[in-house]
């Protein structure tokens, strides 16, 4: 099913929200969880595994901004 996702651009989240996440070259959507020594991305679907990046592998994720919206086509 298409779908067309709005985010609001920010490098920033709060703990909890669902964001459009850059992991590497690949984008997602995952709900943001922040600790200090790392960071969980889980998705909605409980078929998909949470990404968890601790210490210096956080790096590698950059938050794109916060979902706002979702268009799905019927």
């Amino acid at each position: 099913m298409p779908a067309v996702l709005a985010h609001r651009s920010q490098p920033k989240v709060e703990d909890g929200e669902i964001a459009a996440v850059r992991i590497g070259e690949e984008a997602t959507l995952k709900r943001v969880f922040l600790f200090d020594d790392h960071i969980k991305l889980r998705a909605e679907n409980p078929t998909f595994p949470t990404i968890l990046r601790i210490g210096e592998d956080m790096n590698t994720i950059t938050i794109e901004g916060k979902a706002v919206g979702l268009c799905r086509k019927l």
